[in-house]
């Protein structure tokens, strides 16, 4: 099992002061959704695999249409991802950097006063095939937890997503990543 080091710490940090820079300038700038029934997301993540953190940072922006019920969002991988050591060669990565675009559509299946959940169904489209995804176009699936900050529509979206071709062409690795988003 990997264990988090100082590489995947600093990484989280780096993540949770992005957010934060991100979340003091989009309030000094009342930034809000381009349209009354829809959410602008902003977002940090890091990928992973079961059980092991795989290095990968993550930078992405959502838009949610129609109250939450449709996603279309652009996710950049900007770091390379590692593979288990047994799977490649020490000088190999499982994914270099490149950019993903979903279209989803997303359920909110429990609604309470500390926030909703969600999950999604969709589909994502990949600048690149590599060791994780033999193909460009994959099935994207979403759980989400969403907590209300204040009255004004501003809430913190923790999302666990994953990208698969569903064996269309083997070998299905997919590509996991964990994402915090500000909602405006």
């Amino acid at each position: 099992m990997y264990l988090p080091g100082r590489r995947s710490l600093a990484r989280a940090l780096f993540c949770l002061t992005t957010l934060v820079v991100i979340a003091a300038f989009c309030s000094a700038k009342a930034l809000s959704a381009p349209c009354e029934r829809c959410d602008l997301l902003i977002g940090v993540g890091t990928t992973f695999r079961t059980w092991a953190w795989t290095d990968g940072f993550i930078l992405s922006v959502a838009l949610e249409l129609d109250e939450s019920r449709w996603e279309l969002g652009a996710f950049r991988f900007t770091t390379a991802q590692r593979a288990p050591t047994y799977a490649l060669p020490a000088s190999s990565d499982a994914a270099n950097p490149y950019w993903g675009f979903t279209a989803m559509r997303r359920w909110q299946v429990l609604h309470r006063k500390w926030g909703k959940l969600y999950l999604g169904l969709g589909a994502n489209y990949r600048s690149e095939t590599d060791y994780l995804e033999s193909t460009r176009w994959n099935f994207a699936y979403l759980i989400a937890v969403r907590f209300d900050l204040d009255a004004h529509d501003k809430a913190l979206e923790l999302g666990v997503r994953h990208w698969s071709d569903a064996w269309i062409r083997p070998p299905n690795r997919g590509q996991n990543f964990l994402t915090l988003s500000l909602a405006f």
